[in-house]
């Protein structure tokens, strides 16, 4: 089933009302329900910080890896959550750093923070329900949307060792945020699953209080998809197939590209002249960004979740049929790959000549790309986090490259 509504190129634009509201129930729920008992669910993003990657991996730990050697900085931090609630011990969003420490969100509704010198848990605080977005901090004040469908700010207050999460307002929507909301000059815009995406007015206290946000656009289906903002507009993708362009300040449509035949997970990136989107369809679309015409489609055998990376003037992104594609970033035409031997949904992060990310079989990568778009490994051996928490050697000395 989840094969069926993530990796084939079932088109819904087409499909009766009631056919696509039993398509997005099944979707949330084979989403909610996906993590097993005893078995962590996730696709963590990551964050560098000098020659550190920060990333969450999919056994629900904390990990600072340095990524000349992927060998750890410290021992991986596990998430810790209540005694019956170990099946959700899942890290869905990219880390925040923020003064020294790590900020993120589990799936069984806590903000964590964490000490980047030694992976020390500062500070938790729980928000009632399942977090999938990552959290954004802006000036001392951090904002995470949850499954309940408020999004949160908190006042942050760091003082060493000493955190203070003091929740500030929130403001509700009418369903499930999964996306991690911008901040465009006073407006902060965020999307969620009841098909809209908001501008809500930080310097209206009132307007907060009430619900009443300074703009509202709504699509023609649940949008998970985080907001990129470039230039005073707003690029983001939804489930009913299209991609938007949309005044950041009035949330009026500029343009919508409807060449995809299925929907909008990951996040799309920009060189500032192209909007990089990618579909759940497995293609990744160059689109133009001032009127959305398409420039380039490339195609992969599985979906696109996570989103991609640019590196030099290449474009590399990940796929659920288990290969990192590389691109020419004017072209897109493949000029290099390579096969991890499972599916990678997390999204991709660059340092300049080199990618990093999760795959599905617990292991963090660092892939060299040559200035020919072929790709190598970086590290003598992948980190396998399940080998971490079971207390083996999470870099094997027997592994054999696979790129």
């Amino acid at each position: 089933m989840y094969n069926f509504f993530l990796e084939r190129n079932v088109s819904t634009k087409l499909l009766p009302l009631f056919v696509k509201l039993i398509l997005l129930l099944t979707l949330l729920a084979i989403f909610i329900g996906c993590s097993r008992v005893g078995t962590a669910q996730g696709w963590s993003g990551g964050v560098l910080v000098d020659e550190s990657l920060i990333i969450g991996s999919m056994d629900g730990q904390l990990l600072s890896l340095n990524t000349e050697t992927g060998r750890q900085d410290w021992a991986p931090t596990l998430i810790r959550v209540d005694d019956d609630k170990d099946d959700r011990r899942a890290i869905y969003g990219t880390p925040a750093v923020y003064e020294g420490v790590a900020f993120l969100g589990s799936y069984d509704g806590k903000i964590h923070a964490y000490d980047l010198e030694d992976g020390a848990l500062l500070d938790t605080e729980p928000i009632a329900d399942e977090i999938v977005g990552a959290p954004l901090i802006e000036n001392d004040v951090m904002y995470i949307g949850s499954s309940d469908g408020f999004m949160h700010a908190f006042n942050i207050s760091i003082r060493g060792q000493e955190i203070t999460m003091e929740r500030k307002w929130k403001f509700q929507t009418g369903s499930s945020i999964w996306s991690t909301p911008q901040v465009f000059e006073n407006l902060l815009i965020f999307s969620s699953l009841d098909h809209k995406i908001y501008g809500l007015d930080l310097t209206c206290n009132t307007c907060i209080e009430s619900g009443s946000p300074e703009w509202v656009y709504e699509t023609g289906g649940a949008v998970a998809s985080s907001p990129l903002v470039l230039n005073g507009e707003v690029y983001i993708g939804s489930f009913d197939g299209n991609f938007y362009s949309l005044d950041a300040l009035s949330g009026k449509e500029i343009w919508r590209f409807t060449g995809a035949s299925n929907w909008y997970w990951g996040s799309a990136i920009t060189d500032g002249s192209v909007i990089y989107a990618p579909s759940l369809n497995g293609s990744l679309y160059a689109l133009n960004k001032n009127d959305g015409s398409l420039r380039w489609e490339s195609k992969t055998k599985g979906a696109i979740v996570g989103s991609p990376a640019i590196v030099s003037d290449m474009i590399a992104y990940g796929s659920k049929d288990g290969d990192l594609y590389v691109s020419e970033l004017s072209t897109g035409i493949v000029i290099g790959s390579c096969s991890t031997g499972d599916k990678i949904e997390a999204p991709i992060i660059s340092d300049g000549d080199s990618v990093y990310f999760s795959v599905r079989d617990h292991s963090i990568r660092a892939i060299q790309i040559k200035g020919n778009g072929n790709p190598d490994e970086k590290w003598d051996a992948p980190y396998f986090s399940n080998k971490a928490k079971d207390g083996e050697i999470p870099n094997p000395s027997d592994w054999a490259p696979s790129c």
